[in-house]
């Protein structure tokens, strides 16, 4: 059950991250072009550029370090480090679960989200972004809590 949940955690992970560095290279899916892409995703006014190649890169390996310390803590693929740097991967995790769920949960509670209002980011973020968000900040708990019942 906790390996099925954590490769489905680092797939979900890995796509997320593939899309950002899609749309750093120049691509535009689910919009049309990049108006409509900014629209979409990011819920900015017109005329805003979508981010460069390193922003979105720089969310990709943190998503790929999300996912590698899932992997990690819940002993499924175990990195070997040295011991002055043993903490990192627990603090990885901890840290990506706390992220996923501020991100989720701001949607609905932050009078910033209402920035976006009127872009159709707003309504996917309300139906789709937020709720993949509490979805993954979810999951690494549960990970956690399977980890501490397998001991």
């Amino acid at each position: 059950m906790t390996r099925l949940l954590v490769w489905g955690l680092v797939v979900v992970l890995a796509a997320i991250a593939f899309l950002h560095l899609y749309w750093g290279l120049g691509g535009v899916w689910p919009g049309r072009d990049e108006a409509s892409l900014v629209d979409k995703v990011i819920g900015a006014p017109p005329g805003t550029p979508i981010p460069p190649l390193w922003a979105c890169g720089l969310v990709a390996v943190c998503l790929g370090i999300a996912a590698m310390s899932a992997l990690h803590v819940s002993g499924v693929a175990r990195v070997r480090l040295p011991k002055l740097l043993a903490w990192m991967p627990g603090a990885a995790f901890w840290f990506s679960a706390f992220v996923f769920l501020a991100r989720g949960l701001s949607t609905y509670f932050s009078p910033l989200a209402l920035s976006s209002k009127g872009t159709a980011f707003y309504e996917l973020d309300r139906l789709i972004y937020a709720p993949l968000c509490l979805a993954l900040g979810a999951t690494f708990f549960v990970i956690w809590l399977l980890r501490i019942k397998q001991r």
